[in-house]
């Protein structure tokens, strides 16, 4: 077995994980937005170095898989730096874009209200070119066409037929004309609409960067595809990736890594607390597995399909810290990975909740980020005595316990809101705390949200590309048959094309068939009550089940095993998902033997650390030198080489044979 590459490119910080079996090597660098695939570089070419390579191109012929997880395409949303869009909709909806209640987030935001022109039907000619000249003249570089019931129809393929038969090839020149009906199959317009933009809206800069990391690999002699987080949790080669799966890919990983240490935990109850340089993500575990739901918001662009239920937030360790008219405010803007917070001394001249840990002393000036990274206590005290510390009159150790306390709070107000969806209580839930800052504020979200226990772990800094590693490679393929279940031959007939595509990608991907399995995921709805969905999934079926097995009956099957009738007429199919995967070599991580609680071995020292009022003095340990069974009685911090663990006052530390670190209220 040869080398694995899991690299997460975020706003701040590029993670890697390089694995072989139990081998892990991690690496952090610092994101480059100019260019993504310089610090992707950078993550391959140090982690090369750590597992022994004299070069990377020496390194890449003992690799055997490089998957990547970005934030390309979620940065261009959240920026809005996308191109000028237009939109062709049916008449009536040049308002709302098909959202049902009246008003629509994404005119302003992806689109703008001008750039939107309806279309009616019989189709004028001469109208829609006028229109679409206007467009053209007004900037945009984008053209979408999503009409009502598109599915169920050809008028999409129509207009576009009519543009490029008429419209003269050298105006239009590289403007892409895009079918909402071609990127998503699913019935909701308002839904196809929004997939379609978004898609549309992130393609230049995705495929940018996307193309050219493939193209740095093959110029290294490395042949075989490089493969793209997908939202839906799987990994899929460049060529076969919208820019539209992509997004938020990176922390959804970091839900599938919980998930991960949740089932090895035997923990049916968890939320996952990504605690990134410019975000926040937070995820649910609920009666042992992902949360999903059915009304997404996508980083402010509402759908209507089931998605892993993740709450982004504009707070992370880079957020700006500010008063405005006497009163402190946190966020939404962020100094990112340059120039960074103060302290980092590169030309910050804004407070950040980074800022504000290292003048309370959390944080450790002299080995931040393991000693590798300098940072100035000193420009973080200027900073924040100027512009909030000052303003609010107050020291600066008050001042920076205000920020932190208004970062936990809240985190911990969107934990709740999240937790009380699910019926049960804050008590239920174990909270695992992760990335850059995700175990210096873990403990007071946790006590915040009413949580009891919470866990840290060795790998918490990189914990998303860690969930990338433990993925299959996955495709899926949608349909929207709008037909009745008793309708068997149409519904596998579709299942089958999709069947037959997935192993075509699978076989253009290198692997082998036999290894290939597959499933059906089933959307419902009954004629009398058409919004009663009903969503069930059907067994999974090896390679050999589907060779061997008729798909019409494989069907039938499906809904029997699920207690619903396979020969309704009320019953409608609203979308069939096919789920296609091959299974990889995943990471091991090692157990230890569990020793005894006594942690004196790993003792640094003590340091003073302020959380309003008096300083107290708290313990530091080395977390590489803690070993299992280890126990820490807070106040303490526990340093490692690339985060750093806080243990308050009244929480009591134990390390576990993984290396993870479990926390409870004492």
């Amino acid at each position: 077995m040869g080398f694995m590459v899991d690299i997460d490119t975020g706003g701040t910080f590029t993670d890697g994980l390089f694995t072989k079996g139990a081998e892990i090597r991690r690496v952090k660098v610092d994101s480059t937005p100019h260019d993504l695939t310089v610090s992707w570089l950078q993550c391959m070419e140090e982690g090369a170095a750590q597992c022994g390579f004299s070069s990377l191109t020496e390194f890449l012929d003992e690799v055997d898989i490089v998957r990547w997880s970005n934030t390309v395409a979620s940065n261009v949303i959240a920026e809005r730096k996308g191109p000028k869009m237009g939109l062709f909709v049916t008449e009536g909806h040049r308002q709302t874009l098909y959202a049902a209640n009246g008003s629509n987030p994404v005119i302003g935001h992806l689109i703008e209200q001008n750039h939107v022109e309806e279309v009616q039907q019989p189709v004028d000619t001469e109208k829609l070119l006028i229109k679409l000249k206007e467009l053209l003249e007004a900037g945009v570089r984008r053209i979408c066409i999503s009409l009502n019931d598109a599915l169920k129809n050809q008028d999409e393929a129509a207009i576009k037929e009519i543009i490029e038969d008429q419209f003269p090839d050298h105006y239009l020149g590289h403007v892409p004309l895009l079918l909402g009906g071609d990127i998503c199959k699913h019935p909701d317009d308002m839904t196809r609409t929004h997939v379609a933009l978004l898609n549309s809206y992130v393609h230049g800069p995705l495929a940018q960067s996307m193309f050219k990391a493939e193209d740095e690999l093959r110029a290294r002699g490395y042949l075989k595809p490089l493969l793209l987080g997908h939202t839906d949790g799987g990994v899929v080669r460049v060529s076969k990736t919208k820019p539209v799966d992509t997004i938020e890919s990176g922390p959804v990983f970091g839900i599938h890594a919980g998930d991960y240490w949740a089932k090895l935990y035997d923990f049916p109850c968890v939320i996952t607390l990504d605690v990134g340089g410019t975000t926040t993500k937070i995820g649910l575990i609920k009666d042992s597995h992902p949360a999903l739901t059915r009304d997404p918001d996508l980083l402010g662009v509402p759908l209507k399909q089931a998605m892993l239920d993740l709450k982004s937030i504009a707070l992370g360790g880079g957020t700006v810290a500010k008063v405005i008219e006497g009163k402190l405010q946190l966020g939404p803007e962020s100094m990112g990975a340059f120039p960074g917070p103060a302290c980092y001394d590169l030309g910050g001249t804004e407070v950040t909740l980074t800022d504000a840990c290292l003048v309370s002393g959390y944080l450790n000036a002299e080995y931040f980020a393991g000693g590798q990274k300098k940072i100035s206590r000193e420009q973080a005290e200027k900073v924040l005595s100027e512009k909030v510390a000052g303003p609010l009159g107050l020291d600066l150790e008050n001042a920076a316990n205000e920020i932190i306390s208004m970062a936990a709070e809240m985190i911990a107000e969107e934990i709740n809101e999240l937790v009380n969806k699910t019926g049960k209580s804050a008590a239920d839930f174990v909270l695992f705390t992760f990335g850059g800052n995700g175990a210096v504020l873990g403990c007071e979200i946790a006590q915040k949200a009413e949580i009891q226990k919470s866990y840290v772990f060795s790998l918490g800094a990189v914990l998303s590309a860690f969930g990338s590693s433990v993925a299959d490679i996955t495709h899926t393929y949608e349909y929207s048959p709008l037909v009745a279940v008793s309708e068997h031959e149409t519904l596998a007939g579709m299942a089958q094309e999709m069947v037959e595509e997935a192993q075509r990608d699978m076989e253009g991907e290198g692997f082998d068939l036999a290894n290939m399995e597959a499933g059906l995921d089933f959307t419902l709805y009954d004629q009398s009550d058409p919004k009663n969905f009903i969503q069930f999934s059907s067994p999974t079926w090896k390679e050999a089940d589907l060779a061997e097995k008729n798909m019409n009956d494989l069907i039938q099957d499906s809904f029997v095993d699920a207690g619903k009738d396979a020969a309704s007429k009320d019953l409608v199919v609203e979308v069939m998902k096919l789920r296609a995967r091959v299974p990889v070599a995943k990471v091991q991580p090692g157990e230890a033997k569990s020793g005894d609680g006594n942690s004196s071995a790993a003792l640094k020292g003590e340091r003073m650390i302020h959380r309003g009022g008096e300083g107290i003095s708290s313990s530091i340990y080395d977390w590489n030198k803690l070993a299992a069974g280890n126990a820490v009685t807070g106040p303490a911090v526990l340093e490692g080489s690339d985060t750093t663990y806080v243990v308050p006052q009244g929480w009591r530390f134990v390390m576990d044979t993984y290396g993870n670190g479990e926390l409870e209220r004492e």
